[in-house]
């Protein structure tokens, strides 16, 4: 690994592939390009996992299998259906332990509409979450109030109408995810923290760092976060009539010790995430807070709303010490009306100049398949 925080000794750096961004998506690049051949240099401001990457939450859950199907969600089923194989692969690469599990997911119904909406739901991941023979794989489970478990996880006292359960949901270790992805990195590329790109040159094949020094690069891919809209609005703002194509949401997050035999399912309830990870700790987030007023990583702790309500949905938490607090800011993508879409392609008028920006909150669980899919077209 190279580390510049003076990077006045790259002017004569260069690369068949530039990644801008160490974070999930950007080692992804990486590692996709690197495997097809490409000479890759990556380029982090910080130091990887500086921006939302970096959390403890790691809750991989797919969109609801119910109100239309659209091939967001088909491309988000694909993507959490390969990660177990990807996953073991990127292990075997590296010697690490990503810390995946197919855990499932519970939510307590605390309204009576929610047993209808429940039932929708049991139809739509009979009719759309199959394997590739056509059958169900997965299943979404309306469960009866006097069903629901008193196991010492999730209290039946909030579940008032029952719970759902599907068990396709998953988990997996952010910063070890990032370990792993940061050590193919290191041994198959370029990677250069502290290095800030200024300037992006589209068209010109290269780009300026802060020192005013350059790497030459065939492609150069935009994988930085929110701190991608300003670099790329100039480009891309005509694609969404001239207004803000995304917006930085701040979440946070804290991390608990508590000894547990890991078999437990992710807990879900009023924007609160309870997961359960290996090593006897449990990651509790998030909140979204579109008005953070500079304040990208600092914790507040008058915003631990979600804290709370996962003490009430999972009693067993409430003397679990807190070992780590984290607090980011999660790209939000407005391009086009594609809403919380992510975004992996060309930029348009730019030859040579690509963006990939995750989709919001479920950036962790799609970030290998749209990253292979952009790296695909672009070395095709």
């Amino acid at each position: 690994m190279i580390q510049l925080n003076n990077t006045s000794n790259s002017g004569s750096l260069s690369c068949d592939v530039l990644v801008v961004g160490a974070g999930v998506l950007g080692l992804w690049v990486a590692r996709h390009a690197a495997l097809a051949g490409a000479k890759v240099i990556i380029c982090e401001k910080r130091e990887v996992g500086a921006g939302a990457s970096g959390g403890f939450l790691g809750a991989l859950m797919p969109h609801m299998p119910d109100g239309g199907w659209q091939p967001k969600k088909q491309m988000q089923y694909e993507a959490l259906c390969d990660l177990p194989e990807v996953v073991a692969s990127l292990e075997s690469d590296t010697g690490g332990d990503c810390g995946f599990r197919r855990c499932g997911r519970l939510v307590p119904m605390t309204h009576h509409k929610m047993p209808e909406n429940a039932e929708r739901r049991v139809s739509g991941a009979a009719q759309f979450w199959l394997d590739t023979a056509g059958k169900q794989a997965f299943v979404y489970e309306n469960i009866g109030v006097s069903d629901v478990k008193d196991d010492g996880w999730m209290t039946p006292a909030i579940a008032s109408f029952g719970a759902t359960y599907d068990d396709f949901s998953a988990r997996i270790n952010p910063r070890s995810y990032l370990a792993a992805l940061k050590t193919f990195a290191e041994e198959h590329c370029q990677l250069i923290e502290g290095a800030e790109i200024v300037d992006l040159n589209p068209g010109e094949k290269f780009v300026i760092l802060a020192d005013d020094s350059k790497i030459h690069a065939e492609r150069t891919v935009v994988t930085s976060g929110y701190e991608a809209y300003p670099m790329l609005q100039p480009l891309m703002g005509a694609m969404n009539e001239g207004k803000s194509i995304g917006k930085g949401v701040k979440g946070q997050a804290v991390l608990v010790q508590y000894d547990h035999d890991d078999t437990m399912p992710i807990v879900y309830h009023d924007r609160s995430y309870v997961v359960p990870h290996k090593g006897n700790i449990v990651a509790i987030g998030s909140t979204s807070q579109s008005d953070w007023s500079g304040k990208a990583n600092e914790f507040d702790e008058d915003n631990m709303g979600f804290y709370k309500v996962a003490m009430e949905l999972v009693p067993a938490l409430a003397d679990a010490p807190i070992i780590g607090k984290w607090a980011g800011v999660r790209p939000r993508n407005t391009l086009n009306g594609r809403g919380t879409d992510p975004f992996y392609e060309a930029v348009p008028g730019a030859d040579g100049l690509y963006a990939v920006i995750g989709g919001f909150k479920i950036t962790l669980g799609v970030g290998h398949e749209i990253t292979r899919r952009l790296v695909a077209s672009m070395l095709s």
